[in-house]
């Protein structure tokens, strides 16, 4: 027999013993401005500690062969240029503008010499892209995934990606190199700290209305086979680049 999001939750938090979280008997006894209280405290720590979370975030990220790079804004297309062009790619698949908060940066890629496909796709809440049946060709094709990110992680260099408008879940998967641009406020230290501002993004809203899919990436795709060979890039990306924006 199937549980209710409240008891599957309330479950985890003790298997987690989370300190602060499970100690709630109920869902219900944590109200949305209590959740709400508390994101708005987490985002108020790390906006002031911004290059100390960088610092442990780009070491994590650099032990699992990811790279870091910082941009201006305005600098951004000529950068994510530089990256395609150092290893002969020409095909960008990204978000749309509006989800990467980058106006003008097809146009700005475009003019560096770059294929530029935006992801335009709406997606239901089930996750399947309405109209489209299968892989997108346009995003199959791309080279590169331009992505932003939702949050960061410090103590463990990951990347947390939330499904929506504009951000196709391809977009950061199929092609061989992905680029997420990482701004302020984004940046969390504590994967417990995380679960706070996701419990104050869903505790508000109907089942239906939260995002369908949370991507969680740190670093390129790693596969062993049997004998322990490890090859990067057979279920993902072969190449993971973040550029903090600031």
């Amino acid at each position: 027999m199937g549980e209710d999001r409240a008891s599957f939750l309330r479950r985890v938090r003790v298997a987690l013993d989370r300190r602060g979280m499970a100690a709630h008997s109920s869902e219900e006894e944590v109200g949305h401005a209590d959740w709400s209280a508390r994101a708005e405290g987490i985002r108020a720590k790390a906006s002031g500690r911004w290059e100390e979370l960088l610092s442990r975030f780009t070491a994590e990220l650099e032990a699992v062969a990811g790279v870091m790079h910082r941009a201006a804004p305005s600098d951004v297309p000529a950068l994510v240029s530089r990256i395609a062009k150092e290893r002969r790619l020409s095909r960008i698949v990204a978000w749309s503008e509006t989800a990467l908060g980058l106006p003008g940066v097809r146009r700005a890629l475009q003019a560096e010499g770059l294929e530029v496909t935006e992801d335009s796709l709406t997606f239901r809440h089930s996750g399947t892209p309405e109209g489209v049946a299968g892989i997108p060709g346009e995003i199959e094709r791309g080279e590169i995934g331009l992505t932003g990110v939702d949050y960061a992680i410090a103590e463990t260099g990951a990347l947390v990606l939330l499904s929506g408008p504009g951000k196709g879940r391809l977009v950061s998967s199929l092609p061989v190199v992905h680029v997420a641009l990482l701004r302020p406020g984004q940046l969390v230290q504590t994967l417990e700290e995380f679960g706070v501002l996701l419990e104050a993004i869903h505790h508000p809203r109907p089942a239906g209305d939260s995002p369908s899919s949370i991507t969680f990436i740190t670093g390129p795709s790693r596969t062993a086979d049997i004998g322990l060979s490890l090859t990067r890039g057979v279920h993902g990306p072969k190449e993971v680049h973040v550029i903090a924006v600031s």
